[in-house]
């Protein structure tokens, strides 16, 4: 698969940003947009593209998804450890690469680290002599993939968490690492509550000359030089997604070494949720310019790590599909996490589906069907001309990044048919790689045409594909009245009603059916073999999780509504693409917030379901710390739950939440919301739904 060749980087010194002329017009900024190049350790990891990142740790067998480092390192007890499994389950997805969150948020050590006894070695896996790092490294060279290291800025094991002595812990624990486990492609520092931009507290550019001195070759991502998060954990980017962006501050030096350089950077990583981050309009502000290119990282299940009750949501292949196609054919990397579970293997529902992934892509890109073809090509267009009428799907176009940088802003691809040239499709920017899916274009011919770019154009590749056809998983829908509706586009559905695996024996889906009390709904379609569809294992399957029907759920009261379209209804509507908010004023007041729902009657409840508004939408008022309370009388209520929705902005999912025990008697539930997402004075809530025991 010619978009995942490894290029071997060599070392390469710090290279600072390119300088934009005091007064300079934007065609001018524009021009010396067109000059900026990536690093050769840049490129290396851009070629890579599409990686595993693998969550699992502490969380893993205490069922969260952040801890708060008072975990007992006994409870990290993996029954049938396997990173062979791993290594080979990521190479048969299509991998290059894999990430491994060596300490998460709770500060629990996946090697045995000098700086704390929160670690694998006070664990009884492998008598304390166990190190995952080192397994999980040494598999990965065996099958042939690069190894990268998550270290957590953020640590709730360390008191020293916020001083200058927590710095030299993270340096330490970062050498050991870096020094440790063979060559490193990537080292991620996440962004969650990471220590802020002050030398006196955090010595960010002290991290990255270690790693520069260590591990040269290593991509610095996401708070670093090299690698910029996305700004969502929903496997999205931009329309436009540029590798080279402008720095609104001075930056006369490498920003590992050049301290004003590196607040101009930190500026930007603040911004990077914008919606265009380089286009033409960013440019006339720009002070300098960078390389600076893009990952995105979403994670195969709803949650981060491993938790039993996601089994039966992992992601399908179409929906790994539209992740694989808008980042690697988005100009970014992928890095899918995979959770492993607590025997510390991949899950057999994750391993099948990754299976199916790899089979996909080679069946779509082993063959490249312009090989062979007749080729024209001009400065701004390439013909590709055949012998007998192709039909294509998948169109590639890729710019010689290393030599001419990201220049394209605009370009169409035309089929020739009948003699004539028409438009098929159109894209705006390319960089390292662009593919565009459309339905099959049967031509004697096909042509790109570069409407927009930065200067003279550099395409390195005009590539053509044939997808193979998959059948789409049904569609799952409840309207307001527990009436459950299930459809799908071809072959025959099949479903259980209690979260059970669907098979071909299944009940067979003819009319909706009653769900008034909510549950677990999976439902797969089955086509006849010969139906020329591509063989999976995982199947065409969803899964749509229900609480009970809001027929007579009405509200009771909240602290604030702003009425109409977000009016606290709209929580209880069984309509996702609306929401409740609180009032927007000047004078709205702090959390908490509170909405309160009479079910109609009492009931013995078992959680309840927070869905978030439409991240469209954005993300004002989405809670993060919650409050949940049951009642008789809707006057005395008694605490059922409280906690947090840990990522919830970030990866704006429904969270479910379990109560420790099923509470009785409950007429009236209030979700109270203590805290928003970015501490602003609001809560909004898309659905809340009650599970019922």
């Amino acid at each position: 698969m010619r978009w995942l060749t490894l290029l071997v980087a060599p070392t390469v010194l710090a290279q600072a940003p390119i300088q934009v002329p005091a007064g300079a017009s934007r065609d001018d900024v524009v021009a010396l947009a067109a000059t900026v190049r990536p690093t050769p350790r840049q490129l290396s990891w851009q070629r890579t593209g599409f990686n595993a990142f693998v969550h699992f740790g502490m969380n893993t067998f205490t069922d969260r998804e952040w801890g708060d480092g008072k975990e007992a390192p006994a409870t990290f007890a993996p029954t049938d450890f396997d990173a062979e499994q791993w290594a080979a389950t990521f190479r048969d997805a299509g991998m290059r690469g894999v990430v491994l969150t060596c300490k998460h948020h709770d500060g629990f050590c996946l090697w045995p680290s000098s700086t704390t006894a929160h670690d694998v070695a006070a664990s009884p896996w492998r008598d304390g002599r166990g190190d995952v790092v080192a397994e999980l490294a040494a598999a990965c060279r065996k099958h042939g993939l690069q190894f990268g290291v998550y270290l957590s800025p953020w640590d709730r094991s360390q008191p020293t968490f916020g001083t200058a002595a927590y710095g030299e812990v993270f340096r330490q624990q970062l050498r050991e690492l870096c020094t440790d486990y063979g060559p490193l492609f990537e080292v991620w520092f996440d962004g969650a509550h990471c220590p802020p931009d002050d030398p006196a507290i955090f010595d960010w550019q002290a991290a990255f000359r270690l790693v520069r001195e260590l591990q040269p070759e290593a991509a610095i991502a996401i708070t670093g030089p090299d690698v910029r998060w996305v700004g969502n954990e929903a496997g999205r980017t931009r329309a436009e997604e540029w590798s080279v962006l402008p720095l609104r501050e001075s930056a006369p030096g490498a920003f590992e070494d050049d301290r004003s350089s590196w607040r101009a950077l930190w500026e930007l990583r603040g911004r990077n949720q914008e919606p265009d981050l380089g286009g033409r309009a960013q440019l006339p502000a720009a002070k300098a310019l960078c390389w600076w290119p893009a990952e995105t990282d979403v994670s195969i299940r709803p949650g981060w790590f491993w938790h039993a009750a996601e089994d039966a949501r992992v992601k399908g292949i179409g929906a790994l599909l539209d992740c694989w196609f808008g980042a690697v054919g988005g100009n970014a990397v992928l890095l899918l996490n995979v959770p492993p579970d607590r025997r510390g293997r991949i899950a057999e529902p994750d391993a099948r589906v990754l299976r199916d992934l790899g089979r996909y892509l080679r069946a779509t890109f082993d063959r490249d069907l312009s090989t062979g073809a007749e080729s024209k090509l001009y400065p701004k267009v390439q013909e590709l001309y055949f012998d007998a009428p192709t039909t294509v799907d998948v169109f590639e176009l890729a710019e010689d990044v290393a030599s001419a940088g990201q220049r394209v802003e605009r370009f169409r691809i035309e089929v020739l048919q009948n003699g004539g040239w028409r438009e098929c499709t159109r894209g705006t920017t390319i960089g390292l790689q662009r593919l565009l899916r459309t339905e099959p274009v049967t031509g004697e011919g096909f042509r790109y045409w570069i409407e927009r770019s930065r200067g003279k154009p550099a395409i390195a590749r005009f590539g053509l594909y044939r997808r193979p056809q998959l059948v789409e998983p049904p569609s799952i829908n409840r309207d307001r009245s527990g009436r459950v509706t299930i459809t799908a586009a071809t072959g025959e559905i099949r479903f259980t009603r209690d979260g059970s695996a669907v098979t071909a024996a299944s009940e067979r889906y003819s009319d909706p059916f009653e769900l008034p009390d909510g549950g677990t709904v999976r439902a797969a379609a089955f086509v006849p073999p010969d139906a020329g569809t591509l063989a999976l294992e995982s199947g065409a399957e969803a899964t749509a999780v229900f609480g009970i029907a809001p027929t007579d759920f009405r509200v009771l009261d909240c602290s604030s509504e702003q009425g109409g379209g977000e009016a606290a209804s709209k929580a209880i509507d069984g309509d996702p693409n609306t929401h409740w908010h609180t009032r927007y004023s000047p004078d709205t007041p702090e959390p908490p917030h509170h909405l309160s729902i009479d079910l109609g009657r009492e009931r013995t409840i078992a959680g309840f379901l927070y869905l978030p508004r439409r991240p469209e939408t954005g993300s004002n008022g989405t809670i993060a710390d919650y409050e949940f309370f049951g009642s008789t009388d809707g006057v005395t209520w008694r605490p059922l739950a409280r906690g947090t929705f840990a990522n919830v902005e970030n990866n704006p999912v429904a969270q479910s939440v379990r109560l420790p025990a099923p509470a009785e008697h409950v007429r009236y539930v209030r979700l109270v919301s203590s805290r928003e997402v970015r501490g602003r004075p609001w809560a909004s809530c898309a659905e809340l739904s009650v599970l019922a025991q």
